[in-house]
């Protein structure tokens, strides 16, 4: 199995697929990469495609220290520079929006376009942005992680899917792909990631991204209003929305094919 060893000794499980532009899919809060298989799938026929377990989840180690947004983006810097990739494109989802709007600001990279699913500049709502979840909700899912974090995370797979994306056919295949035990996360490292994306306010850092970016969201999610797309976009230089109607919080594995399609779109108008 392919790892790329950090500079401070902890191994990070990718997979590469494909041959062409590269394309690096990031995954989510207490998720892994596995959460990409129909993407991987369809790109890699004309694409480098890679995707990456993050510091702490699925098969990537950790170490007993903090895990933030900050350190993390450092791992996917490092990772960028250490598998020699070049002129790519960033696709991330839910919490690896925030961090890619950390790595553009703070790592100079050969990136020239930005794919963000269903993520937010500002997780937690604020009195000038209501398109975040309220803060007294966040706190209850800190002290659940505490207590019990299998149920922490029951809870959480709970708000991913709208009541339309669980009546789909393959709706086992994806519920699979999201909530398999043996891809959980480190308890610690879902904990500080969570207090590190409650902390965050980045629509300052968002306003400096120039490249190209395709914002992309599910019209019905409850974990990152898509409320938070249409503010992105309307403060990002050059970006453009596409709304999944009835979709949640995962339209790439809900509406694969359309979520596939468009990127695919994009892509090639770049």
């Amino acid at each position: 199995m392919p790892f790329y060893t950090t500079p401070d000794g902890v191994k990070l499980y990718y997979e590469s697929a494909g041959n062409g532009k590269p394309l690096l899919f990031l995954h989510g809060w207490a998720m892994s990469s596995r959460v990409w298989n129909y993407q991987v799938e369809y790109f890699s026929r004309e694409y480098q495609v890679i995707t990456l377990d993050l510091r702490g989840h699925g098969r990537s180690g950790s170490l007993k220290r903090e895990c933030t947004l900050t350190s993390l983006s450092r791992d996917i810097s490092n990772v960028i520079k250490g598998l020699q990739l070049d002129t790519l494109t960033l696709v991330g989802w839910s919490l690896a929006v925030s961090l890619i709007v950390r790595l553009c600001h703070s790592h100079r990279l050969p990136v020239d376009s930005l794919v963000l699913v269903d993520g937010t500049p500002c997780f937690v709502s604020r009195e000038d942005f209501p398109c975040g979840l309220p803060s007294l909700q966040v706190k209850k899912m800190l002290k659940r992680i505490d207590g019990n974090f299998p149920r922490a995370l029951e809870e959480f797979h709970n708000l991913l899917l709208s009541p339309e994306d669980g009546e789909r056919e393959n709706s086992d295949t994806i519920w699979d792909l999201l909530t398999n035990e043996r891809y959980f996360p480190m308890r610690e490292t879902a904990r500080d990631l969570l207090v590190s994306l409650a902390d965050e306010d980045m629509r300052n850092e968002i306003t400096a991204i120039t490249m190209p970016v395709l914002l992309m969201h599910g019209e019905q999610d409850t974990i990152c209003p898509v409320g938070a797309s249409r503010y992105m976009k309307e403060h990002l230089g050059s970006a453009e929305l596409a709304v999944f109607q009835g979709a949640g919080h995962a339209p790439f594995l809900t509406q694969a094919e359309d979520f596939n399609q468009r990127l695919t779109a994009f892509l090639r108008s770049r």
